[in-house]
């Protein structure tokens, strides 16, 4: 391979020309700059800090090495270190990295100028949303605690939804979990998020998750959208807002039911533990077991001891019954013994009666008795002269015919 091309003498290669822009920019005309900008994507890895330097027309990275040591004055000026959206002014210089191909604005020191324009919209709007009551926690609707189907609202290519899967089926493998792919960065984004919304919240979620990872002030704009605000507010199914890392605050999150700080929280939030629900359930089911069992064994004993309670009741209620009766049944014996005595004393005097009175022994006594046609004859005068008459004594009758009748005066 050819160092230069044949077709001009003149021609640099990248390395010749990255050469000459790092000579440029290290000369002096291009150190001790003051520059000024609005923050964004600011982050810090290890001892330095990262972060892009923008105003409405052009961006610029920024470098802040040894974040720590000079961040302390800004930490005591400001009571805090800097974030997205702050306006800052910057000194230091430029930088170019010829393996990049980057330019690079090195920070010596910062100062803080105010809030940047995107920062003092979004809130200004959050004020305006404040004050009509969208974020009031009387409206915010419960998160189910045993979510069946999850609905996630985010990019399918993004690390968000292998998250949020994970951190679910590492706790529940029966939740069903359905993703909608929308886009959560750049123009626009907001808006689609819009159009699906009433879409989704007519399936009968248990819970919709609108998730997308951390970013600048500028990749979560679509998430201070106005209208997706108050699409987030109007829905019926319960709303988890999981936008950004855990210091990112979006619209969306004041607005929805419930904010997790980053996307695994928002797994963790709607996933209930089944595998510890099963383990409970278990044990529940051992401890119902061993109750109903004991239970059962109580109850029986006190049934066995009530038995023979009531039978040693009833043994004593009918000995007793029984006595009473055998008493009773004795006076009605003797009653009844009593009364065929005085019956049979009064018969046999009634008979001897009866035997005194009777004409046989009458008869017995030498008297007769005299009848006709039948009929007994008391009196002499109802008799007369030609009759037949029987005359009954002691031991036999007599038949005759009247042929004579005295009567005694």
């Amino acid at each position: 391979m050819l160092d230069k091309p044949i077709v001009s003498e003149n021609a640099l290669s990248v390395s010749e020309i990255s050469e000459r822009i790092k000579a440029c920019m290290d000369s002096p005309y291009f150190k001790g700059l003051e520059i000024f900008g609005e923050v964004s994507g600011f982050k810090v890895t290890g001892p330095h800090a990262y972060f892009t330097l923008k105003d409405d027309e052009a961006q610029i990275p920024c470098t802040l090495f040894q974040y720590q040591y000079k961040a302390s004055e800004f930490l005591k000026e400001n009571g805090r270190l800097p974030k997205d959206g702050d306006s800052l002014i910057l000194r230091g210089g430029l930088d170019y990295f010829a393996k990049g191909g980057r330019l690079n604005f090195n920070v010596s020191s910062l100062t803080l100028n105010g809030k940047g324009n995107l920062f003092l919209q979004f809130e200004k709007l959050k004020a305006k949303l404040l004050a009509e009551g969208l974020f009031d926690e009387a409206h915010k609707k419960a998160i189910p605690l045993y979510a069946k189907n999850v609905l996630v609202l985010t990019s399918k290519t993004g690390a968000v939804i292998r998250d949020i899967v994970t951190t679910i089926r590492r706790k529940n493998p029966i939740i069903n979990i359905v993703v909608r792919d929308v886009r959560v960065q750049g123009d626009g984004a907001g808006k689609e998020i819009v159009r699906v919304l009433p879409i989704v919240d007519e399936l009968n979620y248990d819970v919709i998750i609108i998730a997308r990872g951390g970013g600048s002030l500028e990749d979560l704009a679509p998430f201070y959208d106005e209208d997706l605000c108050r699409a987030v507010y109007n829905l019926k199914t319960p709303v988890i807002s999981a936008v950004g890392h855990e210091t990112d605050f979006s619209l969306c999150d004041f607005v929805a039911d419930a904010r997790a700080a980053t996307p695994t929280a928002a797994g963790e939030l709607v996933a209930y533990d089944y595998y510890e629900m099963v383990q409970e359930l278990s044990v529940c089911m051992d401890q119902m077991k061993k109750y109903v069992k004991s239970n059962f064994e109580n109850s029986l004993r006190r049934v066995e001891l009530n038995a023979v309670k009531i039978q040693r009741l009833a043994t004593s209620f009918y000995e007793d019954k029984i006595h009473r009766v055998e008493k009773d049944l004795e006076k009605i014996k003797n009653s009844v013994d009593k009364k065929y005595n005085d019956l049979e004393q009064k018969t046999l005097k009634a008979v001897a009666l009866l035997d005194s009175l009777s004409p046989l022994k009458t008869l017995s006594r030498g008297y007769f008795s005299v009848q006709k046609a039948g009929k007994t004859i008391p009196k002499v005068k109802d008799l007369k002269v030609g009759d037949d008459i029987s005359i009954k004594g002691q031991d036999g009758s007599v038949d005759a015919k009247i042929t004579n009748i005295i009567i005694e005066e």
